[in-house]
């Protein structure tokens, strides 16, 4: 799913030097295996830190099953630019 996603292509992990990221995603390992991955998609003069963002987080567990924990943020325009 997210890897098929074009709206996540081109996503790259969160480094704390980046200025200017539009697309970035962050991962933490969970208890018992797998991982919390959070995938952040912004737009909006993103030079300046992005003025909107929607959050995707999903759990991927140890076998690689998928599953989405929650969203969050602004409503995602349906022409938004890949």
């Amino acid at each position: 799913m997210i890897a098929t996603n074009p709206m996540f292509a081109g996503a790259t992990e969160l480094k704390p030097d980046v200025i200017g990221a539009s697309k970035y995603w962050k991962a933490e390992v969970l208890p018992g295996g797998g991982y919390r991955i959070e995938l952040t998609l912004g737009w909006g003069d993103c030079p300046a830190g992005c003025i909107e963002r929607h959050v995707w987080t999903y759990d991927v567990d140890a076998t690689g099953g998928l599953t989405l924990v929650g969203e969050s943020g602004d409503p995602v325009p349906s022409d938004l630019p890949a």
